[in-house]
């Protein structure tokens, strides 16, 4: 018997020795990934974590600081309108971070706040400005945004993410911690090896995957500027809307429960949170019953959530022209200063409202 545990010992050993060395090439090959002193998601395919759900849950380690901070959260729209490196220009005394990750629905949304909240203090999380990104597009029910057949039953993205190393379990109550997030950056560095071969992997293959695909190739700034949106086009668009939503025209309460319970979750820890009613072309408004329930969701919970303090509301008026849009909802590039301008504008009130003795609900 003891000789079975020690060559049972040797054998792990030899292994962890083995999977050093694998670390060690591995980190020599490929730096550990430097996401920078902002953590921006649209730039994720670049870095080492390769899609924003993964960035977003491997990097937010950093956000654990006294330093005050904006936090961008919302779907695609978000990511692509309010672009990290303008908004931070406008706001150079805070950290400006772009979280937002594409597809989410509010209940994401509500995950990547947990997220945020799990690897900082108390005193940290005083320091948090939440700018949520909010159009009827992020309304969709779990069920019918998670619930597909290429995965577990209800599983988000981010919830891929957090089973796929190992960081956390699943559970009938929810996913649950393995790895305590106060360890997650060494976490991250342990799976070193498994990154650089998905990223290696992922970079052989490119071309393959994109030809087998027969996926188009990335259109250039110039060439989103100059897109004109034709009927053709506009009904292919809310026929995916359509499907996307579960084929209601109606939007439930349940979205807009979470979305509360989430804003009041954040004041309740000292932080403020600014909620952004996204334009989408006037065209796509007309058309879609979802728009016009949106509207009146929207105006039935901000009735409660403006009269506290924390809560500002940043209303896109006058930004839903057809020409300033690439598709039915993401921005031409040529208009992101115009939408990063009036973004900054609220924070700096809001800031200025928080500062004042006397500060009131904006």
């Amino acid at each position: 018997m003891k000789l079975v545990i020690k060559q049972i010992a040797q054998l792990i050993g030899a292994l962890l020795a083995l999977y050093g060395v694998l670390l060690a090439v591995s980190l020599l090959l490929v730096p550990r990934s430097d996401t920078g002193p902002r953590l921006n998601a649209g730039q994720a395919s670049s870095s080492l974590f390769l899609t924003e759900p993964k960035y977003v849950f491997m990097a937010r380690s950093q956000l654990n600081s006294a330093a005050d901070r904006v936090l961008l959260l919302g779907a695609s729209n978000m990511l692509v309108g309010f672009k990290q490196a303008q908004v931070q220009a406008l706001l150079p005394d805070v950290e400006v971070h772009n979280l937002s990750v594409g597809g989410s629905n509010i209940g994401q949304i509500s995950q990547i706040v947990d997220l945020i909240r799990e690897v900082q203090s108390p005193e940290a999380r005083k320091h948090n400005t939440y700018v949520i990104g909010l159009w009827y597009g992020v309304f969709a029910s779990d069920k019918a945004r998670w619930n597909t057949p290429d995965r577990h039953a209800g599983d988000t993205d981010i919830d891929i993410e957090r089973y796929r190393y190992g960081f956390y379990r699943r559970t009938d109550a929810g996913a649950v911690p393995v790895l305590p997030p106060g360890y997650l950056d060494t976490g991250v560095l342990l799976i070193h090896p498994y990154l650089v071969l998905d990223r290696t992997a992922r970079d052989l293959t490119r071309s393959l995957r994109e030809f087998m695909a027969d996926k188009p190739p990335s259109m250039t700034d110039a060439q989103r500027n100059a897109v004109v949106i034709g009927d053709a086009d506009q009904r292919k668009y809310l026929a995916f809307w359509r499907d996307y939503m579960g084929s209601t025209d109606t939007l439930g309460d349940a979205p807009f429960q979470v979305l509360q319970r989430t804003v009041e979750g954040i004041l309740a820890e000292g932080g403020r949170v600014i909620l952004v009613d996204m334009p989408i072309p006037q065209w796509h408004a007309r058309a879609s019953p979802l728009s016009t329930d949106y509207r009146t969701h929207l105006a039935s919970l901000l009735s409660g959530l403006q009269a506290h303090a924390g809560v500002t509301v940043l209303r896109m008026d006058g930004a839903d022209a057809d020409e300033d849009f690439s598709d039915e909802v993401h921005p031409k590039p040529r208009v992101t200063e115009r939408w990063a301008q009036r973004l900054a504008a609220a924070i700096k009130t809001r800031t200025a409202l928080n500062r004042s003795p006397s500060a009131g609900a904006h």
